[in-house]
């Protein structure tokens, strides 16, 4: 028996194959390129995202029984759309989150509801990268293609489509789009007309790890599956990585370490701040089928895509090489540099939501070496998350613990440095690619393998190491911490 976890990302998509127990049997991934038709535009084409998907789907199951294979469980990133015209055809990519169309859209619905009313009502602060700005960007900018819209899908909720499910989405996606209730768990109407929608367009919102179908059998004949194959969305990747990571009570903090670089913190709904939660930028939103608990998330949009960015502009002579990552962590000093690094290559997330003020790297010499640099980028990328853990503890969240995965956790070095600059223990699971070990958990939960979630991650979750605190650099980290703060301000009044 087997069970797939398919998780779609902005830079690439994977599929990992699970036995009964969790064991990983095969695994297959595919990259692909974001599209900038402009300043401050960022695409994908989601007709790569689906030819990609039932690419390593495909690769991943190569060597298995197809027979055995009972649920494919997909996860993805949030805010983004896909729209499909009366006949099923896909119309135009993808904005993604970081595409700053939709600003002006934001302050125009400020003109109708307050920012405390839209937080209240959606669990989300006005921003471009919601779906709701960028719809109504489109009906302003593309009539012509917005007048042949006739379904909205968000990328989970697409993938399972494409494959045979119904017009179904997740409460998590669904609160990420801006036009959701998150306390009703319904679409808000005022906003979906605010987007030039109906209601009717939009997927039915469901818990997350729900069962929307069935494999159809044309993508059952293509990928050599049987159409008894079931299909649960599992929802924000954020959420599928707490799932995965072991997170499942308040105080319990999941770092993804993704092209997106995330806190995710789950909340008790009797415990939320709802003011310094908007003034922070914190989103709330439905954690699964919890009735009361939710999670909120704590991010910079640049994330792991900044030392991308090192690797294929400031050390082209390796990017080249599987180990080129590895290969700057030799390059780079063992103790903490005093070059400061602002990491807004692609905009911040919390808790400024500042898309004006670019990244920027400070205190430089002759000697600096390109090993200097790459620490910078590391430490700099740490400095705004504890910025964020700052913030959280002033909402209510207490810390218990740090649990890391996604691809910046492979990195001892970077794991020592965000254990010395956040004062706290950080943790590994032993399965460093936690969004799809939690599509394995929905799948098992789904076809009775496990009761509940809680049941299946006290038995298949494990963690390998953890990090302490060294004393000796703290001193160090803590000056470094101060003047990043105060050169945040300063590069911010000048580009203001």
């Amino acid at each position: 028996m087997y069970v797939i976890g398919l998780d779609v990302g902005t830079s690439g998509v994977k599929s990992t194959v699970f036995d009964e127990k969790a064991n990983v049997l095969h695994h297959a991934y595919r990259e692909y390129d974001l599209i900038c038709p402009g300043d401050g535009m960022f695409e994908l084409d989601p007709r790569v995202l689906i030819d990609k998907a039932f690419e390593v789907l495909a690769e991943s199951t190569q060597d298995c029984d197809k027979k055995e294979i009972r649920a494919i469980c997909v996860t993805s990133f949030g805010e983004s759309f896909v729209c499909f015209d009366e006949n099923d055809q896909i119309l135009a990519n993808t904005m993604i989150y970081m595409d700053h169309r939709g600003t002006e859209e934001g302050e125009e619905f400020t003109k109708l509801f307050s920012e405390k009313e839209i937080f209240s009502k959606s669990g989300n602060y006005v921003d471009p990268m919601f779906a709701i700005y960028k719809l109504r960007w489109l009906h302003k900018n593309r009539p012509e293609m917005m007048a042949k819209v006739k379904r909205i899908s968000f990328i989970t909720d697409f993938i399972t489509y494409m494959l045979g499910a119904d017009h179904i989405c997740d409460y998590s996606l669904a609160a990420r789009s801006g036009m959701f209730d998150f306390k009703e768990k319904t679409w808000w109407k005022e906003a979906v007309d605010f987007a030039g929608l109906k209601i009717s367009m939009l997927p039915k919102p469901a818990p997350g790890g729900s069962v929307v179908g069935t494999m159809s059998s044309r993508v059952a004949n293509e990928l050599g599956m049987t159409t008894g194959v079931k299909l649960i969305v599992g929802g924000h990747d954020q959420i599928l990585a707490a799932v995965g990571s072991g997170a499942r009570d308040e105080g319990d903090i999941a770092n993804g370490m993704g092209t997106v670089d995330c806190l995710t913190a789950v909340m008790d709904g009797g415990s939320m701040n709802m003011e310094k939660m908007l003034n922070y930028k914190f989103p709330i939103v439905p954690y699964l089928d919890q009735q009361d608990q939710y999670v909120t998330y704590a991010f910079n949009m640049s994330g792991g895509c900044t030392v991308k960015w090192f690797r294929d502009t400031l050390a082209k002579d390796i990017a080249e090489k599987s180990d080129a990552y590895e290969l700057l962590n030799q390059e780079a000093p063992q103790k903490p540099t005093s070059i400061i690094t602002i990491p807004y290559f692609a905009g911040s997330g919390t808790p400024y939501s500042d898309s004006v003020t670019p990244a920027a790297m400070v205190g430089m010499r002759l000697n600096t070496s390109r090993g200097d640099l790459f620490r910078a980028f590391m430490e700099g990328e740490t400095y705004e998350m504890k910025l964020n853990i700052d913030c959280l503890e002033d909402i209510g969240i207490h810390l218990k613990r740090i649990i890391t995965v996604g691809g910046g956790s492979k990195s001892p070095m970077w794991m020592q440095i965000r254990a010395d600059i956040f004062e706290q223990e950080v943790c590994l699971p032993k399965n460093s690619e936690a969004g799809t070990l939690a599509s394995a958990i929905l799948c098992y939960t789904n076809i009775g393998v496990y009761d509940s979630i809680a049941q299946a991650q006290g038995d298949l979750i494990e963690y390998k190491s953890t990090f302490l605190p060294q004393q000796e650099n703290v001193p160090t980290y803590r000056k470094n911490y101060a003047q990043y703060k105060r050169i945040y301000e300063a590069i911010k009044e000048i580009y203001k």
